[in-house]
């Protein structure tokens, strides 16, 4: 910044910098030649200083420290990967039927793709390599059994299979797992599914994401159309859309290479071993 605090900016002043610099960077698209440019090199080292001052900053005028995590445990993989084991041996059911059998519980799912469908997920057919992983967070923050977790898996996949039944899909070319946990791992698990599944329906994965959006309110409709809705078409709001964040064939293309990079695992046996190994 041009000017510090003693110079005499304000921080009003300092703050509608920060809020134009985020709208710029929210209508910011990238073009393939911007990550080989000078001009990238450039604000990679910049955008480094910049957010470390950012950081200090906000420490100091914060009446609430923030500061690093003192004590941690590091990532609860062991834990995660036991759930896995479990998780894997459970029956996969059709997400069509979800309706018919409502359940308690909070925790993490995955939705499969276990016919041909779409070209792009051909791939991924029958196989133990879920489309999407997610996570649901209990009714009560501390919940000891699964009436007390509420319905929250349940209606998790619910709002995913109105997602599906609004585009150009079909619910029988899908099925469902769903495991309640104890209340607090649900967001460990997760983040291991997704490392070790990478699904291409997740938005971690930066490919086909979009799928878990509830809309765009009004005063955003000027948001680009998620992967996910260009992709699959049906829901109204995304619809109502009039830009495409990624071209159906630039999606399909990241799709291709994504599981060329990542291959699926075939079996319960393949899952099993690579658990094992891992």
């Amino acid at each position: 910044m041009s000017k510090s605090i003693a110079d005499g900016i304000t921080l009003n002043e300092i703050l509608k910098q920060v809020v134009c610099l985020r709208r710029s960077i929210a209508q910011y698209d990238p073009s393939p030649e911007d990550t080989r440019s000078r001009a990238n090199k450039r604000f990679v080292g910049e955008s480094g200083k910049l957010l470390s001052e950012l950081r200090e900053l906000r420490e100091t005028v914060s009446p609430v420290h923030f500061g690093p995590i003192g004590i941690t445990l590091g990532r609860s993989d062991g834990i995660a990967k036991f759930f896995a084991f479990s998780f894997a041996n459970q029956a996969r059911k059709p997400l069509k039927c979800l309706n018919d059998a409502p359940f308690f519980g909070s925790g993490v799912y995955a939705i499969y793709c276990v016919r041909l469908g779409e070209a792009c997920y051909r791939p991924l057919s029958k196989s133990e390599t879920p489309i999407y992983v997610g996570r649901s967070r209990p009714l009560n923050a501390n919940a000891e059994t699964v009436e007390e977790q509420g319905k929250a898996l349940f209606k998790r996949l619910k709002e995913h299979s109105k997602s599906i039944g609004k585009a150009e899909l079909s619910l029988a070319d899908f099925e469902y797992r769903a495991a309640p946990i104890q209340t607090g791992m649900e967001a460990a698990v997760e983040d291991f599914m997704i490392r070790l599944f990478k699904p291409i329906w997740n938005k971690e994965v930066k490919i086909c994401f979009g799928i878990g959006k509830h809309g765009d309110d009004p005063g955003t409709r000027q948001n680009k159309r998620s992967p996910w809705d260009t992709m699959h078409p049906g829901r109204s709001w995304a619809d109502g859309t009039k830009e495409n964040q990624m071209a159906r064939s630039d999606i399909e293309g990241k799709i291709a290479d994504h599981l060329r990079a990542n291959p699926v695992i075939r079996t319960k046996a393949d899952l099993f071993k690579r658990l094992a190994l891992g």
